[in-house]
C-alpha cells in the first residue's frame, strides 16, 4: 500500500510540474506576443505566471532556454507541413501549402507570431542549420520548381536555385510583415500566393502564365477589398 501511494504521489507531483512549465510557456507567449520580445524578463515572467524565478530556472531554465522551447514546438509543426507530399501542378501545391500553413497558424496566431519573433531575434532560424525552417523551406521550394519543369510548366531559362530563393523570399517577407502586426493573415496568405505566382510567372510557359497572371489578377481584389 504504501508503494502505490508513493507511486501516485509522484504522478501527481509530475502533473502539476508539467502544468506549471506549460503555463510559464504561456505566459511567456503572451508577453512577447503583445508587449514585444524585450518585455520578457524573468521578472515580468514569474509575475504574470505567479511562480518564483527559482521555479523558472528549475523548470525551464534561463530566458534563451524558454525562447528555444517556445521555437522548438513551432519548428517541429512547421516542419511537418514542410515534409508532406504535395502532388499535382505548381498552382495547386502553391495553393495547398499554403492553405495548410494558415490552417496551422489561425487557431493560435498569437503563439506563432510570439514564437517567430523570439526565434528570429535570438537567432534560432540561422540559415546554415540543415534542418531548421530556412533549408527546409528552401528544399520545398527547389522540388516544386523542379517538378514544374520537368512538365513543362516552366521554361528553364531561370536557375531552379534562384527561383526557389525567391519563391521563399516571398513567404519570408510576407510572414515578417504578420508577425509584426502590419498586416493580417488573410493579407499575408494573399501576399504569399501573389508573390509566389509572379516569381514562377518570370520563367513560365505561355499556357502556364496566363494560369497565374490569371490568379495574381484575382487575389490583386482580394488584398483592395
Amino acid at each position: 500500500m504504501p508503494t502505490k501511494t508513493l507511486a501516485r504521489g509522484s504522478v501527481t507531483r509530475t502533473a502539476n510540474k508539467m502544468r506549471r512549465k506549460e503555463r510559464i510557456l504561456s505566459c511567456a507567449r503572451q508577453i512577447i506576443a503583445t508587449q514585444g520580445y524585450d518585455a520578457l524578463t524573468l521578472a515580468k515572467l514569474a509575475s504574470d505566471a505567479e511562480v518564483t524565478i527559482p521555479t523558472i530556472h528549475n523548470l525551464l531554465g534561463k530566458k534563451s532556454q524558454i525562447i528555444e522551447h517556445l521555437v522548438g514546438d513551432v519548428v517541429s509543426r512547421i516542419g511537418q507541413v514542410l515534409s508532406r507530399e504535395i502532388g499535382g501542378d505548381p498552382i495547386s501545391v502553391i495553393q495547398l501549402f499554403t492553405d495548410e500553413l494558415m490552417s496551422l497558424y489561425t487557431p493560435n496566431e498569437a503563439l506563432y507570431k510570439a514564437a517567430f519573433i523570439a526565434g528570429e531575434r535570438a537567432k534560432l532560424f540561422e540559415h546554415q542549420t540543415p534542418h531548421g525552417i530556412f533549408m527546409r523551406s528552401i528544399k520545398l521550394a527547389v522540388k516544386v520548381c523542379a517538378d514544374a519543369k520537368a512538365k513543362s510548366y516552366l521554361l528553364g531559362e531561370i536557375e531552379t536555385n534562384i527561383l526557389a530563393e525567391q519563391l521563399f523570399g516571398s513567404q519570408r517577407l510576407a510572414r515578417h510583415d504578420w508577425m509584426n502586426n502590419y498586416i493580417d493573415l488573410k493579407t499575408y496568405k494573399s501576399r504569399v500566393l501573389s508573390g509566389m505566382f509572379t516569381v514562377l510567372a518570370a520563367d513560365a510557359a505561355p499556357e502556364f502564365r496566363e494560369r497565374l497572371i490569371s490568379e495574381i489578377r484575382d487575389l490583386t481584389v482580394q488584398i483592395h477589398h
